[in-house]
């Protein structure tokens, strides 16, 4: 009888079952909130390379067709006026891609005379590539 009255009343009940449960599931919750963290953190950068790649490549693009516009390949026509050298820093050409890998990017290409050395004209071609809110640039210099 006597063991029944502590029985009911609970005394000897002392089990570590609900603090362990709230513990685990505390611990679980903050290792999924960490994990989403990390992940999120792993899209943006992913996002932020993947601009300034695009960015790199509409400048790379720019230069090569100032290239082309400076020393235009024999089986091409020639280009316009607009498109060639030199002296177009005030007012650089615009190139906006619309192809898959370079859509909604541009380019921003001018182009200087530098300095002339025993007769040869030297060149530089500033290229700038604009993808969301990241740019890039490329400069070339060249001679002919």
């Amino acid at each position: 009888m006597f063991r029944d009255k502590y029985i009911r009343t609970g005394r000897y009940q002392r089990g570590v079952g609900l603090p362990a449960a709230i513990f685990v599931i505390t611990l679980m919750a903050t290792i999924a909130v960490a994990i989403n963290l990390l992940v999120n953190q792993n899209a943006e950068s992913f996002e932020e390379e993947s601009h300034l790649i695009r960015a790199f490549y509409a400048a790379e693009s720019g230069a090569g067709f100032a290239m082309n516009a400076l020393f235009p390949p024999d089986e091409f026509p020639q280009y316009d006026d607009t498109a060639t050298c030199p002296d177009n820093a005030g007012n650089p050409r615009i190139y906006q891609f619309n192809v898959p890998g370079l859509a909604l990017c541009r380019a921003e290409v001018s182009c200087n005379i530098d300095t002339e050395i025993d007769g040869t004209e030297y060149y530089t071609i500033t290229s700038t590539g604009f993808c969301e809110d990241v740019q890039r640039t490329v400069q070339v210099r060249t001679s002919f």
